[in-house]
Parts: structure tokens; C-alpha cells; sequence
């Protein structure tokens, strides 16, 4: 995002959104919206493989035991979503599999339901925390962007063989690995599991059939647009023997594109002169150079008249070559 966003009518929109959004009874269970969510109601549980505690709804007489996943809605400030550009060297490859994330970063440009999710997290963090010995479980902050508190969330693409399960074990959707070169990269040592999958989403309203959602191509997914993104919430060990808490990214959804397709429009409009669409007046663009390209034949050697000829007597349905 540049001078070209328009900050303040994104957050107008997004405001709007939040306030429009779905009641809780066209929810399911295990997805609310973060900054509304019931915590209290959740617990956290361990689990072995991979070895982790999750923050996780039901589990009672009644209710199968699931992960708890919260909506959070805000724009798109930060990202690292497929495709993946990988280096050419193989053996680069191979090191970067265990740190390859799909990774977002939102922003609600100070706008209350993102703080109010903050502080969410920050109770999920301590639902977590009682689990763990003092001084093992590594503090969480927020993320910044331009001042303003922002929330990442992040998901790997692949899951060592000796933390999964077979049953575990899925296929790349194909718009996250079309050519086949995220497959390649697993080896024997690495799978992909339902763990590390992310759906990606869009809300479409029409006429004919309302609102629903279709699936995407991640690379539809710009800075600037307005989104939801659904989370989940695990703490694992690390290297070091402390714990690490993270948010999990489950799936992204897009919602709203109007600002950014309006600055991308500014953006082009001050390369070129062009008509203020407003006023009808032509607006001045910056002067450039003039560019004198030198004539290949001079007059003198080609004779334009005689080429003419010769080109009126050509037909379409000549001989063949």
C-alpha cells in the first residue's frame, strides 16, 4: 500500500462489514468470530501427533472434541502466499522445506474489532500458558504496520514423516502447487497434511443466487483488499526446549477489492497523461524526453511507390509456398 490507498474509506468499508457480518446462529461450533468468541467455553488439550496443545471446542457427553477456529476480518497488509518461488540451487531447496510458511498479516488500521481480537489472542495465550512450566512458554506480541496493530497468522507447507499420521497425509490443492514442484520438494522426510492445509476463498454476491463462496487461486489475493481470515490456535516445542505460540492460518477469503482497485488506477493514471475523469480537462503529465530513432533506409533507397504496386498484386489465393 502507497499514497495511492485510501486508508480511511478501506476502514470505512471494513467498518461496515464488521458491523453487516453473520449472527452467531449461522455459525458453526467451531467457527466464530474471534473478537465476539466465547473463550471461556474452549480448552486447551494435547495432542501427539504432531506433538502439540490446541485450543479446542466441544468434547463434552454430546460434542465430538474439534479445533476451535475463530474469523478474524481486516485488510490485507502483508503476505506470503503461493505460488512459491523456490532457489535454483536444489540443496537451498531442501533447507528451506522445514520454514516454508503461507503467511498473512492484517490490519484494521486501528479500527476496534481487530484490538478487540488482540486482546482474544492474548486469552488464548494464557489458556495456554497454565499448561506449561513458568518461563517456558515464549511471550506473543501483536505485529505493526505503519503504527497500527496488526495480526499475523501463518501456516507450514509440510509436516515431518515422524510428527504425522498416514491418515494425516493429503494432496496440494492445485492452485497451490501446479506444477508439481512443492510435491517434489517433500522427499521421503516431509508429507503434506491436513494440518498444513489453507483454503482459499472468495464471497460472491449475485442477483440470481445471493451470497455464497467459490474457491481461488491465491494469487488473486493483493495488499490492500479486504478479507477474512479463519485461525486456529496451537503451541509447540521448539529447538531450544521452550514453547512457541502460534496462530494458525486455516483459511483466506476474500471480501472487498474496491480500494485497492482504485489506487492501482491512480497509480496508473500518474504514468500517463490522461483526461480527469471529474472535470473533463485535460490533466498535464510529466514531460519526457523526446526519443529520435535513427531511419534504418533512407528515402532515397527505397522506393515507396513501385512497393505499393507490388503489393496491390498480391492475393490471398495465390500458389502456394
Amino acid at each position: 500500500m502507497d499514497e495511492f490507498y485510501d486508508q480511511q474509506k478501506a476502514s470505512i468499508t471494513l467498518d461496515a462489514i464488521v458491523r453487516n457480518r453473520g449472527s452467531g446462529s449461522e455459525l458453526s461450533n467451531n467457527e466464530l468470530y474471534l473478537a465476539t468468541a466465547q473463550l471461556e467455553q474452549c480448552t486447551a488439550q494435547p495432542f501427539m501427533q504432531p506433538r502439540a496443545w490446541r485450543l479446542c471446542s466441544g468434547g463434552g457427553p454430546n460434542s465430538a472434541l474439534e479445533e476451535a477456529t475463530f474469523r478474524i476480518q481486516g485488510v490485507l497488509c502483508g503476505k506470503d502466499l503461493p505460488p512459491v518461488v523456490l532457489p535454483g540451487n536444489r540443496s537451498a531447496k531442501m533447507r528451506t522445506r522445514k520454514f516454508m510458511r503461507q503467511n498473512v498479516k492484517l490490519t484494521g488500521f486501528g479500527n476496534d474489532d481487530i484490538v478487540q481480537s488482540i486482546k482474544q489472542i492474548e486469552a488464548a495465550y494464557v489458556k495456554m500458558l497454565n499448561q506449561f512450566k513458568e518461563g517456558t512458554l515464549e511471550a506473543w506480541q501483536p505485529a505493526v504496520f505503519e503504527g497500527n496493530p496488526a495480526i499475523e497468522a501463518n501456516t507450514r507447507y509440510f509436516t515431518q514423516v515422524v510428527h504425522a499420521t498416514p491418515a494425516d497425509s493429503t494432496d496440494f490443492a492445485p492452485y497451490v502447487d501446479q506444477d508439481g514442484q512443492l510435491k517434489e520438494l517433500m522427499g521421503g522426510d516431509y508429507v503434506h497434511t491436513t494440518d498444513n492445509r489453507v483454503d482459499y476463498m472468495e464471497q460472491v454476491r449475485t442477483s440470481e443466487r445471493g451470497k455464497y463462496y467459490r474457491a481461488v487461486d491465491p494469487v488473486v489475493f493483493k495488499n490492500g483488499d479486504i478479507v477474512e481470515a479463519s485461525v486456529s490456535f496451537a503451541v509447540m516445542q521448539t529447538k531450544n526446549k521452550t514453547a512457541k505460540f502460534h496462530v494458525l492460518l486455516r483459511a483466506l477469503m476474500l471480501l472487498d477489492h474496491t480500494e485497492r482497485d482504485a489506487a492501482a488506477i491512480l497509480r496508473m493514471r500518474q504514468r500517463y497523461q490522461t483526461i480527469d475523469l471529474n472535470i473533463g480537462q485535460r490533466v498535464p503529465a510529466r514531460m519526457q524526453p523526446v526519443l529520435k530513432r535513427r531511419l534504418m533506409y533512407s528515402e532515397a533507397d527505397v522506393d515507396t511507390e513501385e512497393a505499393n504496386r507490388g503489393l496491390s498484386r498480391m492475393r490471398i489465393d495465390g500458389p502456394e509456398l
